[in-house]
């Protein structure tokens, strides 16, 4: 996953098996998709975001 710092193996392997679970759950929903949402998450986890305002 593209962050800011390295993932460590355990980390990566965690990532791993949520995709996995994800796609089988969901075998609809494309792998970059599924990577793409898990990425957004950590990103929310760690304060990278801001909230949108609409209007």
């Amino acid at each position: 996953m593209e962050t800011d710092k390295e993932l460590t193996d355990k980390e990566l392997n965690a990532s791993s098996a949520k995709i996995k679970q994800i796609m089988q759950d969901n075998p609809d929903l494309s792998y970059e998709f599924v990577r793409q949402l898990l990425i957004a998450k950590y990103e929310v986890e760690a304060g990278k975001v801001e909230p949108f305002e609409f209007g």
